[in-house]
């Protein structure tokens, strides 16, 4: 595959590209986010595609930054099992205060490809596949937001 840059302008073009990605994931997927909200990630067939992932191989990682994961926690109960049942191989994380300002978003998948929303409010974005010089200043940038944040999750796995 050689390296492809789209720009998106539509809400259902971003989260096609997002569905093209994630379908693409082989080892990691790395989301920055205000709140999941706008990528919808409890909709049935990406659950599927998340769930697909990440019990192909015991070493499949998710990890997700948020600003606030109090909706997620709130509105999507799906993904909250989802979560709970691969609480081994996905972590979730809260951005500090000092950098809830940031308003671009990103999904990154192994090293290669992505979708960033410019700003969360705008549908505007670009599709990135097959770019690993592209994604990796976006993969550093992620890795930095990651060492930041802390877990902020409360997943109860009690039971049998």
């Amino acid at each position: 595959m050689s390296p492809a840059y789209t720009l998106l302008t539509s809400e259902g073009a971003y989260r096609q590209a997002c569905d093209t990605v994630l379908a693409l994931a082989e080892h990691e997927i790395l989301i920055f986010d205000r709140d999941l909200a706008t990528l919808r990630l409890e909709e049935k067939a990406r659950l599927e595609t998340l769930a697909s992932f990440l019990q192909s191989d015991g070493l499949h990682r998710l990890r997700v930054v948020l600003h606030d994961p109090e909706p997620m926690e709130r509105d999507a109960p799906r993904l909250m099992r989802l979560i709970a049942r691969f609480s081994h191989v996905i972590d979730v994380r809260q951005s500090p205060d000092n950098l809830r300002q940031l308003a671009d978003t990103h999904v990154l998948v192994d090293e290669s490809h992505g979708v960033r929303r410019f700003h969360v409010e705008q549908p505007r974005s670009a599709l990135i596949l097959d770019d690993r010089a592209y994604i990796h200043p976006w993969r550093q940038r992620f890795e930095e937001l990651w060492e930041l944040s802390h877990p902020c999750l409360r997943i109860n796995t009690t039971g049998l």
